[in-house]
């Protein structure tokens, strides 16, 4: 019983800390769970960061006018960077793992 407890309190401890990741980039902060989303909105991100700038700014407006997009990204793609740091954003989403273990610069709060 006392194992099944102590096993349950470390099992929410680890979720507090995985939430509790921020990602930077640049003057902005996004939580890693809403970088993976956005991830998840790019697709494709390998690809992304070999394309030429028209096309990457052209995927990231797309990404920032779809609705499913979390909001606090919204002040990111107001910036005229925008396509560059949303590229940058999926990288990190698609290597998250390196940023739950703060394995990447980019990534505080474990």
């Amino acid at each position: 019983m006392k194992t099944t407890i102590c096993i349950s309190l470390l099992l929410v401890a680890l979720c507090q800390l995985s939430s509790a990741v921020t990602v930077t980039e640049g003057d902005y902060k996004f939580s890693l769970q809403s970088v993976k989303k956005l991830g998840a909105l790019m697709n494709g991100n390998e690809a992304s960061a070999e394309q030429n700038l028209h096309l990457v700014e052209a995927k990231a407006m797309a990404v920032c006018a779809n609705p499913s997009l979390p909001k606090e990204f919204e002040p990111l793609c107001q910036d005229k960077d925008a396509g560059a740091s949303l590229t940058r954003l999926a990288f990190v989403a698609a290597h998250s793992d390196a940023c739950e273990i703060c394995e990447s610069v980019a990534c505080t709060g474990c």
